[in-house]
This record gives C-alpha cells, structure tokens and sequence, in this order.
C-alpha cells in the first residue's frame, strides 16, 4: 500500500487551485489576464517528475500541430465564432496569452501530474478540467465543443511530447474566433 507522497497532494491540490481561478476569473477583465497568467506561471514553474520530463518529437509536432490547426480552421469554416471578439492589439496580446498560459497549466502540468496513470487519464483528465473552467464564460452548451477541444490538444501533447504543439493550436484557435 504506497499510497500517495506528499508532493503529490500538493500537485493535486495546486491543480484544483488553478482550476477554480480559472472558472471564477472575471471575463474580459484586466484582472482576467493576471489570474491567467499566473496559473501559466505555475504550468510552467511547477517542478515535474524526471520521467514526466518533455520529449519533443520533431515531425510528429509538425503533424500534430497541422492536424489540429486544420481541425480548428475547418471548424470555423463551419460554424461562425462561439463567442466572437473584436480584433484589437489587447485582445490578439490577451488572446495569445491565454492560450499559452492555459496550456502551460493543463497540458504541461495537469497532463505531466496525470500521466503517471496512463495517456488516456491523462488526456481525458486535462481536457475534462479545461472544458469545466471555460463553462462560466461560455455556458454549459460549450462544454461538448470545448471537451473535444481538450482532447484534441491532450492528443497533440501526447503525440508531439511538449505542451508547445497544443499551445500553438489554442492560439491558432483563439485568433480564428476573432472577427
């Protein structure tokens, strides 16, 4: 009976943590960017395990990072913007934080602390918190759309071995819902 060490439940409770900052984070809000930033700050100060350590994969980043941008353009071909934001300078710069911020926090944290038990909790995991946080600001009915959003950048940081592919497929994305 291992059971968990404490530096675990430290991660878990830091986790939970950044999650709920995230949900209660006031939208549109200069102080919208600091929380964001911060819970980034923690994704990507937060020590990782040395067999959690990120291993990029050259070409596999390359297919995943096209496959997901792809996916989002085609997306937005589709459908018009979930929740459209005028393009302005603060709003490209809040944008681009946000999504490297966000998946500093889910895709390197979240997933590093996660994948211990295996890709699938790992992905599922960090894509169920990501879509839960976003409810909030976009409502229940994009739960569906924002899940399936976390998985496709969980499977890119599976499939790439670095948080950096999903992150720029999340600012790719965010900069496709402008109008």
């Amino acid at each position: 009976m291992g059971g968990a060490r404490p530096g675990e439940w430290g991660a878990a409770l830091l986790a939970v943590c950044g999650c709920v900052a995230l949900a209660v984070r006031p939208p549109g809000s200069f102080s919208a960017v600091l929380v964001t930033g911060a819970v980034g700050a923690v994704g990507a100060l937060a020590p990782l395990r040395r067999d959690e350590v990120e291993r990029p994969r050259g070409t596999r980043w390359l297919v995943a990072v096209g496959m997901g941008i792809t996916a989002f353009a085609i997306g937005r071909w589709l459908r018009v913007a979930v929740a459209p934001a005028p393009v302005t300078t603060l709003a490209v710069g809040a944008s681009l934080l946000a999504a490297a911020a966000e998946e500093l926090f889910f895709r390197r944290f979240v997933y590093g602390w996660l994948i211990r038990w295996g890709a699938w909790l790992a992905v599922g995991g960090s894509a169920m918190a990501f879509a839960i946080v976003h409810v909030p600001v976009y409502g229940v009915r994009a739960l569906p759309i924002d899940l399936a959003a976390g998985v496709l950048f969980g499977w890119q940081r599976w499939a790439a071995g670095t948080w950096s592919a999903s992150a720029v497929t999340h600012a790719a994305a965010n900069l496709l819902q402008m109008s």
